[in-house]
């Protein structure tokens, strides 16, 4: 199981999503006035693959 922390931040335009890939533990910032949070993690599923089925959000 990988714990996936998600934030909530303004981030420029046109950058909805920012992660860092720690290997056992990923942080995600996602702008919730570009894109929602379902979004977002659907966008990190599809940049590291391996997080599908097998993450727990954690929201800081």
């Amino acid at each position: 199981m990988t714990d996936v922390q998600v934030e909530e931040t303004d981030l420029d335009a046109g950058i909805p999503v920012m992660y860092r890939d720690y290997g056992q533990r990923v942080r995600m910032a996602y702008d919730p006035s570009q894109i929602d949070e379902a979004a977002a993690v659907a966008l990190l599923c599809v940049r590291i693959p391996r997080l599908i089925g097998d993450l727990d959000l954690v929201r800081l």
